[in-house]
């Protein structure tokens, strides 16, 4: 009895700390302010993985694919941030804008909204003169370089470092490809997702 009392004891005091470390708050004006500068950042994908379409050839997948960047957040207003995000020669230089904020939990979210410098790989890549285009053009590599890109799951901490990890999604990067040349017996492959780390310079 004595031991059941003792273990029921463990897994609610386990519980209870759990929730309590959910539920702590923060200043995040505050923790804004601790936004700007320069954070160096890697992205590593995890979907969509090499797909086999209905020619010779695989489509490339995103899986295992990393991708440094650099982070520079110039302005803030309240809770929210804003400034850029680069790619470097992957990207051939592509800048995208950000816009993001911190909740009163200190979650971390930023989105890219627009081009500052378009590389044109996404951009480039649809001609007017050929039909269902659209879908190739999603195709990794190509598609990760639409705008759009959103960091989310990221946890804002200075303790002991300004470092934390999240997750990444491109909306409506998902696509559709025939497996017989028919528009009946197609697959859907998922938008482009993966892992993030940030570290403040």
């Amino acid at each position: 009895m004595k031991s059941l009392i003792t273990f029921l004891f463990i897994i609610v005091a386990s519980t209870t700390y759990r929730c309590g470390k959910e539920e702590e708050t923060i200043d995040c004006n505050e923790a804004t302010s601790q936004m700007l500068g320069t954070w160096n950042g890697n992205l590593l994908y995890t979907l969509p993985g090499p797909q086999n379409a209905n020619t010779a050839n695989t489509i490339p997948g995103a899986t295992g694919v990393n991708h440094e960047f650099v982070l520079e957040i110039t302005s803030i207003s309240e809770c929210s941030f804003f400034g850029s995000i680069t790619y470097g020669e992957i990207s051939n230089n592509t800048v995208y804008q950000i816009a993001g904020n911190i909740d009163k939990y200190g979650w971390v979210t930023f989105s890219e909204t627009t081009y500052i410098n378009d590389g044109e790989i996404y951009t480039g890549c649809f001609d007017p003169n050929v039909i269902n285009q659209g879908s190739t053009c999603r195709w990794w590599p190509t598609g990760r370089w639409n705008v759009g890109g959103v960091f989310s799951k990221g946890r804002f901490t200075n303790d002991p470092v300004f470092e934390w990890e999240g997750e990444f999604r491109l909306p409506s990067s998902g696509y559709q490809y025939s497996i017989d040349g028919s528009f009946t017996n197609t697959v859907a492959v998922e938008d482009i997702q993966g892992n993030y780390k940030i570290t403040k310079q």
